[in-house]
């Protein structure tokens, strides 16, 4: 064990005293304080801007006068944890409007009437830049450091003579192995945790970013994984010098894999299914005629009850008083909102004089009708939603083929545990239907289908007393680390094959 201990305190020692330990310290330092600089300013805004229209659905919701105009709004919180990672957290939609008889869905092209609805900036060049993070730095910057603190570790004292005079002391040689791995790691330790402290600090330093116990546990699990990436660089490092003769020609194969596995890596394997996507889908506008289609089959559905009902339309099953001083024709208005190509069919009614009519007729019809009009609108969904089901397998595929890349595993992993990755996001869309249908089970439980107060308030208002307020989900940590354990485990098989192979590797290791 004192052995062990020399070993670790000599290669640590070697490596501080460096000028590389300070360049890379001071490079990461500022490089991470710029970009927690950025994610700080545009997490503010983001936070702004889902305030802003919080308080503007709630003022909406003071003006709900009928069950008809209930269409409440699915707000997507900014994550503060997406300051270290930003993630998906600038991608797709922040807000969804729920309408009973409005499918949620999204296209790849914007599409008028969509209920996914993006707050701030499309400016790609803009989004691009913003995706510089903490996670960013670390995974480009630390990993290039971790290299060249292990480019020269066996290669370099075999070509100055260090490592003969070292072996010939009789130090066993997984001694010496295990000492230069755990006295690299012990340098870069140091560079990880005060530049995330440095990161956690500016974040502070901001006056709308309040961290809870369940993002620290997160920020911790954030950093004991950057560790494992920076440790999976390092035993690579460390491996190609033991594998190669001089210091010189480990750093060019090194840095030739780093930026193969860091950089086009990722590119190429999200350019390739792009380019030819495993999975097929049919032109969007082929859905979007489909989806009218489902709306034809609900229109004669409905007129066919109607008509079973002895009416030939809603404004015969109304009866008015004798006297009444209003046109018939003008009684009764219909208006309809279409969104483009039928992907949508609200429905609404004005009756005037409406003191002076039976509706009971007409309310028992509407008890039938928009109970029905709400479960075609959930065909459509199904009908509209697989393009992005398409898109979604073809993305999980990439992702796939992109985890041979130890890098892009760490990315993964980041995304996952910081609640700020894809997933996440679809979690909120999904969450935003299941919300809509709390909705509808409320409005069925309250009998406001075939209530007077869906279409007039002249006997009361609606009660919405206990309307469901939809509430923005958060993952614990144990959800994130049931969602982020297979990426955790790549890392340390990675790291568990790396060590071996550099360990027996230098057990056969010859001086000559």
């Amino acid at each position: 064990m004192h052995t062990l201990w020399l070993v670790i305190q000599r290669e640590f020692v070697s490596n501080v005293l460096t000028s590389r330990f300070m360049i890379g310290l001071i490079v990461c330092l500022l490089s991470t304080a710029v970009a927690v600089f950025v994610q700080v300013d545009d997490y503010e805004k983001r936070l702004a801007g889902y305030n802003a229209a919080v308080r503007e659905a709630e003022a909406e919701a003071q003006e709900w006068n009928l069950y008809y105009n209930i269409k409440p709004r699915t707000h997507r919180k900014p994550n503060p944890l997406g300051i270290f990672n930003v993630g998906a957290e600038n991608f797709g939609a922040n807000t969804v409007t729920i309408e009973l008889a409005k499918p949620v869905f999204e296209l790849s092209f914007p599409i008028m009437g969509e209920p996914a609805q993006k707050r701030g900036s499309d400016n790609s060049f803009l989004s691009m830049f913003l995706s510089i993070d903490v996670v960013f730095i670390f995974k480009i910057i630390l990993s290039a450091l971790a290299i060249l603190f292990a480019f020269n570790t066996i290669s370099g004292e075999r070509e100055d003579g260090t490592l003969k005079l070292v072996l010939s002391n009789a130090i066993p040689r997984d001694i010496i192995v295990l000492g230069k791995y755990l006295g690299g790691m012990l340098s870069l330790f140091p560079i990880v945790l005060i530049s995330l402290i440095v990161a956690l600090v500016i974040a502070l330093s901001s006056r709308v970013t309040a961290f809870d116990g369940n993002d620290i546990s997160h920020i911790v699990l954030i950093f004991a994984v950057s560790l494992l990436y920076v440790s999976t660089w390092y035993l690579l490092g460390l491996l190609l010098s033991i594998w190669t003769k001089s210091p010189a020609t480990t750093l060019i194969l090194s840095m030739v894999i780093w930026v193969m596995l860091t950089i086009v890596h990722s590119n190429m394997a999200t350019i390739v299914v792009e380019k030819f996507p495993p999975y097929q889908s049919k032109p969007e506008a082929e859905f979007v005629r489909s989806a009218g289609d489902v709306w034809d089959q609900f229109r004669k559905e409905r007129d066919t009850y109607i008509k079973r009902r002895g009416y030939e339309n809603l404004q015969d099953s109304i009866f008015w008083e004798p006297g009444a001083d209003s046109e018939r024709t003008n009684r009764f208005v219909t208006f309809f909102s279409y969104g483009m190509h039928n992907l949508h069919l609200l429905e609404g009614y004005i009756i005037r004089d409406v003191d002076k009519a039976d509706t009971s007729i007409f309310q028992e019809i509407l008890g039938y009708q928009e109970p029905l009009r709400i479960a075609y609108a959930d065909k459509v969904e199904e009908v509209l939603n697989k393009p992005a089901e398409v898109r979604e397998r073809n993305a999980k595929f990439a992702d796939a083929l992109s985890r041979i890349s130890f890098a892009d595993v760490y990315h993964f992993a980041i995304g996952a545990i910081a609640g700020t990755d894809r997933q996440s996001y679809n979690n909120f869309i999904q969450d935003s239907r299941v919300y809509k249908r709390k909705i509808v089970e409320y409005l069925k439980d309250k009998e406001a289908f075939t209530s007077r107060a869906w279409f007039s308030n002249d006997q009361g208002a609606p009660d919405l007393t206990y309307l469901p307020v939809f509430q923005y989900r958060r993952l614990s940590l144990s959800e994130s680390l049931s969602r982020v354990y297979i990426d955790i485990l790549i890392l340390l098989a990675w790291n568990v094959v790396l060590f071996m192979a550099a360990y027996v590797s230098f057990l056969r290791y010859d001086l000559g």
